[in-house]
């Protein structure tokens, strides 16, 4: 029987899915009561973080900050992730109620702008539905985030419709075997490209906001500059321009710093990993990996890199979003050993 709190019909398939669970690309059909999936978590509700974050795009954070609940172990296993304390998979986190974690966030919510964060929510959707529904009903509707790192199920974010508000997805890859060496994620660009899709059907390509500026409805797409890898950011810019719109908010990030790779550099082939660990996408699904070259990823990326994807964000006819300053590699590195990973 699964430790789910979920009261709405709208949810029941979701429950289904946790069965057998399908919830994201991984179809790793674990039954998440009995035995954890691929990501190691099981159906109970693990917090890593709960806290206030004033680092997030200006709609999101605003003056106040957005209360952000950090999910553990993450659905991909990036190596360079800026939060690896807490995404490596198997990472449990605290386990609380579902009582315990609405009281948590409605002590937060009035100290922020109003709205309510899910990072790294993919594979606790039904989690993450069952604390929204049971926030609603105590009379407490944040506006909600899904900050999601992007390898997701169509038909999962189709499933969120009405639960979220504000999608911020990350588009990390256009390249798939840069998707599958770095963060063994086999056919990430045809997941979440249509992901994205989907999301703009829901909310279409206008960021609504609130007289304080702060997103009460859209969505903000996020792409990480990897050095050494320009051309996968241009393929991700043209992808989005072309076959989605120019006029969406497109957050440009230069932030990338070799955090867990130094510790930890990724075996050569992803998707060998994937198998090791049980469950996912087979190696015969993304055909034979070529070689590739980790070097440059030892260091942030150049000035010259980033000028060259921000001169084709500009080319793309993009004039919506933000453009991260060059050097915030230098600041943004959050410690989640602290109460608040990102204040000192």
């Amino acid at each position: 029987m699964l430790r789910l709190y979920l009261r709405s019909s709208r949810s029941i398939h979701i429950i289904r899915k946790m069965s057998t669970c399908n919830i994201c690309p991984r179809h790793c059909n674990a039954d998440r009561s009995l035995a954890e999936g691929w990501c190691r978590s099981d159906d109970r509700i693990h917090v890593s973080s709960l806290v206030i974050h004033r680092g997030e795009e200006p709609p999101i954070s605003g003056e106040k900050g957005i209360v952000n609940l950090f999910f553990p172990s993450c659905n991909m296993q990036c190596a360079y992730c800026q939060n690896w304390e807490i995404s490596r998979r198997g990472t449990q986190g605290n386990v609380l109620t579902l009582d315990e974690v609405c009281d948590a966030i409605i002590d937060l919510l009035p100290m922020s702008e109003g709205n309510l964060g899910f990072v790294s929510p993919t594979h606790f959707v039904p989690q993450m539905i069952s604390i929204v529904e049971e926030l609603r009903k105590r009379g407490h509707n944040p506006t909600i985030v899904y900050n999601t790192n992007g390898y997701e199920l169509p038909e999962t974010i189709r499933s969120l419709e009405g639960t979220v508000d504000v999608w911020l997805p990350d588009f990390k890859y256009s390249d798939d075997n840069l998707a599958s060496e770095l963060s063994e994620a086999s056919q990430y660009s045809k997941y979440a490209f249509g992901s994205l899709k989907e999301m703009v059907r829901q909310v279409g390509t206008t960021l609504h906001t609130d007289e304080r500026g702060i997103a009460r409805r859209g969505i903000i797409i996020r792409h990480l500059v990897l050095p050494g890898f320009v051309d996968n950011s241009i393929g991700v810019l043209r992808l989005i321009a072309e076959d989605l719109s120019p006029n969406l908010h497109i957050s440009l990030m230069s932030q990338y710093y070799p955090t867990l790779f130094l510790v930890s550099p990724p075996e050569p082939g992803g998707v060998a990993a994937q198998k090791r660990g049980g469950g996912g996408l087979s190696g015969s699904e993304t055909g034979t990996l070529k070689p590739l070259n980790t070097e440059p990823l030892k260091h942030p990326i150049t000035s010259s890199e980033y000028d060259h994807v921000v001169a084709t964000f500009h080319c793309l006819n993009f004039t919506r979003g933000w453009l991260q300053d060059y050097d915030s590699h230098t600041s943004i590195r959050p410690d989640f050993s602290r109460r608040n990973p990102f204040e000192e």
